[in-house]
């Protein structure tokens, strides 16, 4: 899944095949991934205990653009989608998932609005000096993506990414819409896809947005390698428009065919990296 650097609501087993519930509620602990900046340290921060912290732990003069996640199931466990979340902190971003490592319970999106905070308070300071908050996008899985929408409000999140979920009260809101959003959903047999359809039609006609479908169903290959088709999506999207990079952006326009989306795209056109 590697790119070329210089251009820069619903509620995971290790089973083949796993549940709804399992999909939603589990995943791997492995925090690595094959982006440049490869091992990544997870933790939490005593000025941010509830909340699971991945890293890369490369000494980097690199900008950290940063990711704010929600898990399936609002999940209060940090690192239920750690394969997907190593692998975009190897790219050379700060993660933040709602949820401590391990942690019971559930999010929710206030806890995605503490994790803006914090990094807007601590960029620039200790271990996150290199931390770039002008760069900020907001993204979840199922439930979580439902908590990521409600930071298309929020005027210091420059997009929004919505794994597998769909609005689930206040149907019209994707109307107002207007930073680009990506849509990664697991096709016609999966519990998001008619959310997802409906709010993907409902944007305004201006807001650019992605919506790729991989008949994997609900959380695709999430919770594969790296993300798996899922994960590739995502870190290419954050890759073309935090940091400009041409073969990611090749990625939405053609490139992905040869994983086998069937994808809907509207203003793609119209988008401009945040660089």
């Amino acid at each position: 899944m590697k790119f070329n650097t210089l251009l820069l609501g619903f509620v995971t087993g290790a089973t083949a095949s796993p549940t709804l519930q399992d999909r939603q509620a589990g995943g791997g602990t492995a925090a690595s991934g094959d982006g440049p900046y490869g091992a990544v340290a997870v933790s939490t921060d005593t000025s941010l205990p509830s909340h699971s912290i991945y890293l890369p732990t490369t000494n980097t003069t690199t900008k950290l653009p940063v990711l704010v996640w929600g898990q399936g199931g609002c999940s209060a466990d940090g690192t239920s989608n750690s394969r997907f979340l190593g692998a975009v902190a190897s790219y050379g971003y700060l993660v933040i998932a709602s949820g401590a490592p391990g942690s019971r319970g559930s999010t929710t999106a206030a806890m995605m609005t503490a994790s803006i905070d914090w990094a807007v308070k601590t960029a620039g300071t200790g271990r996150y000096a290199n931390v770039d908050v002008s760069k900020i996008m907001a993204a979840g899985f199922s439930c979580g993506g439902v908590e990521a929408m409600a930071m298309s409000w929020d005027t210091r999140v420059k997009t929004i990414g919505v794994f597998s979920s769909g609005l689930l009260t206040n149907y019209t809101a994707a109307g107002t819409f207007t930073k680009p959003v990506l849509y990664v959903i697991g096709g016609e047999g999966e519990v998001a896809y008619q959310n997802a359809e409906r709010d993907f039609k409902a944007l305004p006609a201006a807001t650019p947005a992605w919506k790729g479908n991989l008949p994997l169903g609900h959380g695709g290959d999430l919770f594969q390698a790296n993300g798996g088709k899922f994960g590739k999506a995502g870190i290419a999207w954050l890759e073309w428009l935090f940091r400009g990079n041409e073969t990611a952006k090749s990625y939405f326009f053609d490139g992905y065919k040869a994983d086998g989306w069937k994808v809907e795209t509207r203003a793609l056109d119209k988008l401009v990296p945040f660089v």
